[in-house]
């Protein structure tokens, strides 16, 4: 059997085929740069291609969360209070 070939692109270089096809769409919509329909629709399907592939090379980022048991009732009240106030203020 033969070895699959791949390639190897990083995304600051798809970052620049991006801003190509998005310049490309937004100059033939002005009508600056005359071009089949066809063709300026294939460019705008790479475009969502070639940034679907960005966000899967794209590592998930993964945030811990900082939780913090609280013993003193005091604090514990002064806590609560703080979240009711927060909530309140976001109605």
């Amino acid at each position: 059997m033969s070895k699959v070939q791949t390639t190897s692109v990083n995304n600051a270089q798809l970052k620049i085929v991006v801003k190509l096809c998005e310049t490309t769409i937004l100059k033939a919509e002005k009508g600056e740069w005359k071009m089949h329909l066809g063709t300026l629709d294939r460019i705008g399907k790479a475009a969502g291609h070639i940034r679907c592939e960005m966000q899967r090379q794209k590592p998930p980022s993964r945030k811990p969360m900082m939780i913090e048991n609280i013993i003193d009732p005091e604090q514990q009240m002064v806590l609560a209070n703080q979240i009711k106030e927060r909530k309140a203020n976001d109605r």
